[in-house]
């Protein structure tokens, strides 16, 4: 016969370790952070575990580029941190909740699911991507869909009148 005190103590031993990697694994995500830079060095960002940005920094040779360039210069940064967020939580947590846990492989479908797909990487030198010298006939107008037929004289439903009478 098994002792019920003995049982009782596995338990609270059990739990109380749950609740260690528990604590253990939520400081872990609460602090994770990845750093990502462009090639020149002149933006870097952060994001968290979640993929939110957290810190933007600029350098002073962006002021001499275009507005347009450098916005996509700084979504191409940000989308390459939020790349290496998965990655990155999985090295941390590995030690916390194991490889091949059922946890872990839930919680790493989950972060893959939510980041967004790299952008194949632009030179930032190349030329803008605009609409400037175009003209507005290179590209033809969308066809409209057909309208509806209009009911015929005949529709006694709602014609010529109030349908309350």
């Amino acid at each position: 016969m098994t002792d019920p005190d003995r049982i009782l103590a596995n338990y609270e031993g059990t739990l109380a370790e749950a609740q260690r990697r528990s604590d253990a694994i939520r400081e872990t995500l609460a602090t994770l952070q990845v750093t990502e830079r462009s090639a020149d060095g002149q933006i870097s960002v952060t994001v968290n575990d979640a993929g939110n940005l957290v810190d933007l920094r600029l350098g002073n040779a962006l002021q001499r580029k275009d507005g347009d360039t450098v916005g996509r210069e700084v979504l191409r940064v940000v989308q390459a941190a939020q790349g290496r967020v998965a990655s990155t939580v999985q090295e941390a947590m590995t030690p916390l909740m194991g490889a091949d846990s059922e946890a872990m492989h839930m919680m790493m479908d989950k972060l893959r699911s939510a980041q967004p797909p790299a952008e194949p990487e632009r030179p930032s030198w190349g030329p803008p991507q605009s609409g400037l010298g175009q003209i507005e006939d290179d590209h033809p107008p969308v066809p409209r869909p057909p309208r509806a037929p209009r009911p015929s004289e005949e529709d006694e439903d709602f014609g010529d009148g109030g349908y309350l009478r």
